[in-house]
């Protein structure tokens, strides 16, 4: 071996992290671009012609009235990019990439946040040596970069932004930064956070069971916080409210979503598809049934206190609320199983014993994904809800295992 070819060598494993990264940016980036003229359904016929709507109105001006069904962070947006001299269709799927890029970064340091705070009690327990734990962070820190990498180069999540145009990077960047600030302490910014979320979607709710209950066991933040939250989802609607919108307008906007799929289920493994699309019929019965649900593993939780306090069990209980909500809610459809597809993603890297749930939920998702968007067809076959309905009893099981166990194991906060 030359002496050039051992200081490549050399160089290749000191850099070896940072040319993977590289190498998978790159590779996300090739496979988006390729995207980039996809017009999907929801482009043709809604995100483009609000972009219209709102350039023809003059462009902030505009955002004196609805357009859209959007919340007003989002119209904002909109207003901002009728502006710039781009493609439309290029803008909007370059905002959802760039919070892609973020939300990779969010869920490696989610991943590093666990791996780290178990090594630290690991330590403690086994008296580990400097040495041992300085080699186990390097594990540690190649590990977050393959996380990063994975979330990055997800298919569902390459296909929301690149080729759908839609913005779930977004609202699901920030309810992981909203956990992730919480199980920290950073309770003010965690609250920022989370309003943030709730200025981007309204399927931010499917975390807020979560957080009632930690709020509950850990008793560490003020109920009051959920102003914060409240001021921050106000302050990203200030343009409009200078144009003339009602201070209402963020909660007639939701509540306008919230009635806008009248089906019990679209293109998505519901519950329901097992009972038939009767919406008017049992709407009410699944919204309560649902709550019962939630009810009950709130519950579960508060009756097993030290298991939220532990760090791969505080994103299992994260997992299985919003998994119970998009599993039973009426009107749930393709996108609203990003944020848990995401989280049982990131749980399967921390015990591969998650690994079958994860990839029901994002098989199930990138059917689905595909049917929409390349055969626009959307059936839900019955024997994958089934599959999704056994994945999720599985992992309600393997839940309430890990809560009886919580009992008898040290915390992990």
């Amino acid at each position: 071996m030359t002496s050039l070819e051992n200081q490549f060598l050399v160089y290749i494993d000191k850099h070896r992290r940072i040319l993977f990264a590289v190498f998978a940016i790159i590779v996300g980036l090739l496979i988006r671009w390729a995207g980039r003229d996809f017009v999907s359904l929801d482009m043709r016929d809604a995100l483009l012609p609000w972009f219209d709507q709102i350039k023809t109105a003059g462009g902030l001006p505009a955002l004196s009235n609805q357009v859209g069904d959007y919340g007003l962070l989002y119209q904002t947006i909109i207003s901002l990019m009728t502006y710039v001299d781009i493609s439309p269709l290029y803008q909007y799927k370059l905002l959802s990439v760039v919070f892609d890029a973020a939300l990779a970064i969010m869920a490696a340091l989610v991943y590093k946040d666990v791996k780290c705070n178990g090594l630290i009690v690991a330590g403690r327990e086994v008296g580990h040596s400097a040495t041992t734990n300085r080699e186990s962070r390097e594990l540690i820190l190649t590990q977050t970069v393959m996380v990063g990498a994975l979330v990055w180069l997800l298919p569902t999540v390459m296909l929301n932004s690149a080729y759908w145009g839609q913005c779930d990077s977004m609202y699901s960047f920030f309810c992981l930064a909203t956990l992730y600030q919480l199980r920290r302490g950073s309770f003010v910014l965690a609250f920022v956070m989370l309003g943030l979320a709730f200025s981007c979607k309204l399927q931010t709710v499917f975390i807020m069971p979560f957080i009632v209950v930690y709020y509950l066991i850990t008793k560490r933040f003020s109920v009051f916080y959920i102003f914060i939250s409240l001021a921050v989802v106000w302050l990203m609607g200030i343009v409009a409210f200078a144009y003339g919108r009602s201070l209402l307008a963020p909660l007639l906007i939701y509540y306008g979503q919230s009635s806008h799929y009248q089906l019990m289920y679209l293109s998505f493994p519901s519950f329901w598809i097992l009972l038939g699309d009767d919406y008017f019929g049992f709407r009410w019965y699944a919204i309560f049934f649902t709550l019962c649900v939630v009810v009950a593993g709130m519950y579960a939780c508060l009756n097993h206190k030290r298991f939220v306090t532990r760090g791969i069990n505080y994103y299992t209980a994260v997992a299985w609320f919003i998994w119970s909500m998009v599993l039973f809610l009426p009107s749930m459809h393709d996108r609203y199983a990003y944020l848990m597809d995401l989280v049982l993603v990131l749980l399967a890297c921390l015990d591969r014993s998650f690994i079958k749930y994860a990839a029901v939920a994002v098989l199930s998702s990138l059917y689905f994904y595909g049917c929409f968007l390349f055969v626009q067809r959307d059936e839900a076959p019955i024997l994958l809800a089934v599959v999704y309905l056994l994945a999720y009893l599985h992992f309600t099981r393997a839940l309430y295992v890990r809560l009886k166990d919580s009992d008898v194991q040290p915390s992990n906060h």
